[in-house]
């Protein structure tokens, strides 16, 4: 017998989150329950016959709907930066540790067919020893008014470099934010990071990019490989004077990680990116900028 589809709240349909609701459409196994936003927000949660919520809300108010809905017992998957403090990530982790519900952060690299491939060959030891990883994640806005770029950007290159290669603690740190606009919070910011147990990278970001640029290299011993979503030909190897380019059937990301949160729920397993990672990140985020000059 078929199971009935897990129903579904998605709460912030815009920029983003419409794309939650777009899949929620024909996803097996879940079911789009309502729609919620800054008004009606609180109701949407306390509908009994809602089992998740997808938050995918400004980071302003992370904390606030999660910890709602964890404590009305469901099951949340939350949309990155997962918070805008360090202190609210650890809040959240006791949070979900006393709801026993399914917590997920959408860190939706890690469920991108390319970077698995990636990982794979890393584990294989394609490249050899790695010297250095080199990230750019640069687009035209949106602006945030609750966060600055890092933090709302670099999220994804750390949240990669953390599932690439488990580097633990950061050692050192040197860089610089830069504020462009008089926010007071950073619209650019280039930094040098070095792991405890990972090669060193260098990420830049920025939101004020007349183009998008979302590029990953690793260099190696043996060759590189690089990662670019702007173009066809996602991932290159380059092995002497040998370029691959590996055939992916590639998914959309968001469909493998949606699919993979479903799957959690039904059978009460761990996801990949779980409040565990979530803090992990945010830590990452909070050690680099309290070692970076302010903007």
């Amino acid at each position: 017998m078929a199971r009935t589809p897990l129903k579904c709240a998605v709460i912030g349909a815009g920029r983003f989150g419409k794309h939650y609701v777009r899949l929620l459409q024909d996803i097996k196994g879940m079911s789009l329950g309502a729609i919620g936003d800054q008004s009606n927000w609180k109701d949407v949660i306390a509908d009994p016959q809602i089992d998740c919520v997808i938050i995918a809300t400004p980071a302003m108010h992370h904390f606030s709907i999660a910890k709602t809905a964890l404590e009305a017992g469901k099951h949340v998957l939350l949309e990155k930066p997962m918070t805008r403090t360090l202190e609210e990530a650890e809040r959240l982790k006791s949070a979900v540790g006393r709801s026993g519900r399914i917590f997920m952060v959408g860190h939706q690299y890690l469920y991108n067919d390319h970077i698995n491939r990636l990982k794979n060959e890393l584990n294989k030891g394609t490249l050899g020893r790695i010297r250095y990883v080199w990230g750019e994640h640069l687009y035209p806005g949106p602006i945030r008014s609750d966060v600055g770029c890092f933090w709302e950007t670099a999220t994804h290159e750390l949240a990669i470099i953390d599932y690439l290669f488990s580097p633990k603690r950061i050692r050192e740190v040197r860089g610089s934010r830069n504020d462009l606009t008089g926010s007071g919070r950073d619209d650019f910011a280039s930094v040098w990071i070095e792991f405890e147990a990972a090669p060193p990278a260098a990420v830049t970001v920025s939101w004020m990019y007349p183009e998008k640029i979302r590029r990953l290299a690793i260099v190696g011993e043996k060759g590189s490989a690089v990662f670019d979503e702007q173009r066809d030909e996602k991932l290159k190897f380059y092995l002497g004077e040998k370029i691959s380019v590996p055939r992916i059937a590639a998914r959309e990301p968001l469909r493998n990680e949606l699919e993979h949160f479903i799957k959690c729920v039904r059978e009460g397993k761990k996801p990949l990116t779980d409040i565990d990672h979530g803090v992990r990140i945010t830590r990452y985020l909070d050690t680099i900028q309290s070692l970076i000059s302010n903007p």
